[in-house]
């Protein structure tokens, strides 16, 4: 089952996550400057988490219903995503390679890799899935005794715990690569699964209201979306150790930081749900965007397009110390253009393979 529009933004979010991890490397920091982290001041993996947690729920209500058809998608999920993420570990462990290690440190690198406490060099987002994933199983068990809304429960006690550890990676064990702290990002899913649990009573609230209150309501959001790019105030929940991540805030989702998210994701869903007279312009700019066949294209191989991206910025940061500066951003441009026209390259393959399938009368 296919969303369009959802894939759209998906899409727009990768083809943004392969040009901030460009721009981290040495040197190219102004791609940024086309980066819509100018904008809104957030980067691409807090939203890839929403649209999953939104999605997982919107499928409950539309397709499974039942708790055990929940269960079964979630395994099928938590297998592909597991695989793919050790895919994605491919550059870490060919580095580990080059630089000489030993066959005792490489065992230990893949014990590491398979533990999700390492990996391809800007991977965390599919071990965020897995832990995501694998809790909500957990507790879809529960789902024919309790309400949904219940598993809000452990899912806020773990974030609530997790706010009081600065190490990282999961769960507190920290990782070369695996930064964010899973424990505090599922609750982020959580929150975004039963909205999309809800969507049919959110999308109907919306349409209820005058076109007046709608007018306020989005302008609301919008104040709060562009207003929230200058909310840097984190105090920090406990003791911040020494040698923590410079944007620890982001990487243990400070409760500010939660609260920025939802606020840009509020404006957005607003936008694409609804348009009055006054907003059409808006809408129908979101949604032309997002309905571009190349967004939706990446969108549909997310998980596949994610790993592509690990092994190319791995390859460009391998390659870096080897290009003057000049070349560097040429490059860095190159790398972008090839990456977004990746899906095409697939999409069209696949509508081949499905042709010749058809000739031969497979279905």
């Amino acid at each position: 089952m296919r969303f369009d529009l959802l894939d759209g933004v998906r899409g727009h979010l990768l083809f943004m996550m392969m040009l901030a991890h460009l721009g981290a490397q040495s040197g190219m920091g102004s791609l940024y400057e086309v980066h819509h982290v100018q904008v809104i001041q957030l980067l691409s993996a807090e939203f890839l988490v929403v649209l999953s947690g939104l999605l997982v729920g919107i499928l409950y209500a539309i397709k499974f219903q039942a708790p055990g058809k929940l269960a079964r998608f979630l395994k099928q999920r938590i297998r592909k995503i597991y695989v793919y993420y050790l895919i994605s570990a491919g550059p870490f462990l060919i580095l580990l390679v080059l630089e000489g290690a030993g066959l005792r440190q490489f065992a230990f690198g893949l014990g590491e890799v398979l533990l999700i406490q390492n990996g391809g060099a800007y991977s965390d987002i599919l071990p965020i899935y897995v832990y995501c994933f694998a809790l909500l199983f957990l507790l879809s068990f529960g789902l024919a005794y309790v309400p949904q809304v219940t598993l809000l429960v452990p899912s806020a006690l773990i974030y609530a715990v997790s706010l009081f550890n600065y190490d990282g990676g999961v769960f507190g064990w920290g990782g070369k690569f695996l930064v964010f702290d899973i424990a505090a990002w599922q609750f982020l899913f959580f929150l975004s699964y039963l909205a999309g649990l809800y969507f049919r009573e959110i999308v109907g609230w919306l349409n209820s209201l005058s076109d007046e209150a709608f007018v306020l309501l989005l302008g609301g959001c919008a104040v709060m979306a562009l207003g929230q790019r200058w909310a840097f105030w984190y105090p920090t929940i406990g003791a911040l150790p020494e040698g923590v991540h410079g944007n620890w805030y982001r990487m243990h989702l400070h409760p500010v930081h939660l609260l920025r998210t939802f606020a840009v994701a509020a404006f957005v869903t607003v936008v694409l749900t609804r348009s009055v007279p006054v907003t059409v312009w808006m809408t129908k700019s979101f949604r032309w965007y997002f309905s571009l066949p190349l967004l939706r294209y990446c969108g549909v191989w997310a998980i596949q397009m994610f790993v592509i991206h690990v092994y190319m910025v791995a390859l460009f940061a391998y390659l870096l110390p080897h290009w003057g500066q000049a070349e560097r951003l040429g490059w860095a441009v190159g790398f972008q253009l090839a990456y977004m026209a990746i899906p095409y390259g697939i999409h069209h393959a696949m509508a081949r393979r499905r042709q010749a399938l058809a000739a031969r009368g497979v279905s």
